[in-house]
């Protein structure tokens, strides 16, 4: 699979760089992305249109959750760095909708309620743990079998910023249910990863809570943007998405 979260990070220095053939690159590639986008967000729609709801990740279950933040980074952003505990909501879910019985893309969605500016949406999936690794897509025989990240870096003062989930204990749990624990860990590029707090999950919520949608483009963590490029190719298939609500259905977890 491509690995476009390290070619962001590879670009990150260019993207300053006043150097004519560089700028004409990037404008070609933002030109790109604006194509790309509309496609996907066409694609998009048409699937969820046929599957009555998510085009991905369409199984799926949601907890309430708490996030409990050291305050021991020094990642620039306030969020990391700052010690608190947030209330949240955690969404997994499997990328293809393939039989449980087979490995898939697992996702991890997590929307923290952060007071005095509402909340914002990570979006975590199965990769790899190493500087290339992960920003490369795994498949899995379940949530708790391996590392998560946020797969494409943000942008943050210091740098391309990653976030990546590793279950507190490696214990095998069912099908689209999670470990009681997580660590939060965050790392700038390629760089090493920090671990800065934990994230506990509590009571699986009832079926109306499927009804949600988490954008990371929509609601971005304070003090991170999106690089142009992928908000570009992103946020037309999350709003196709988001147009097509889903059919009232509980997703056994």
């Amino acid at each position: 699979m491509p690995n476009e979260g390290g070619a962001l990070v590879a670009a990150h220095q260019e993207e300053h760089t006043p150097d004519t053939e560089t700028t004409t690159g990037s404008r070609v590639v933002t030109a790109a992305a604006s194509v790309g986008g509309r496609v996907l967000g066409g694609a998009f729609g048409a699937v969820a249109r046929v599957r009555g709801g998510r085009p991905l990740h369409p199984q799926g279950a949601t907890y309430a959750a708490r996030v409990t933040m050291s305050g021991k980074a020094r990642s620039a952003v306030p969020w990391l760095d700052e010690p608190g505990w947030y209330d949240a909501v955690l969404r997994v879910s499997r990328a293809m909708g393939l039989p449980l019985s087979l490995p898939d893309i697992y996702g991890v969605a997590l929307r923290v309620d952060l007071p005095g500016s509402g909340p914002f949406d990570l979006l975590f999936a199965s990769t790899g743990d190493s500087a290339g690794g992960r920003f490369v897509l795994r498949l899995r025989p379940g949530v708790e079998a391996g590392p998560l990240t946020t797969l494409l870096p943000v942008r943050s003062p210091k740098g391309p910023l990653v976030l990546r989930l590793v279950a507190a204990t490696a214990s095998p749990v069912e099908e689209l249910s999670m470990p009681a624990a997580l660590v939060l860990s965050y790392a700038h590029g390629t760089g090493p990863w920090r671990d800065v707090g934990d994230v506990v999950v509590g009571a699986l919520q009832g079926p109306e809570t499927e009804q949600e949608r988490h954008d990371p483009v929509l609601h971005q963590l304070p003090g991170t943007e999106q690089y142009a490029v992928v908000s570009r190719l992103r946020e037309p298939a999350y709003r196709a998405a988001r147009a097509v609500r889903p059919r009232s259905r509980r997703t056994a977890p």
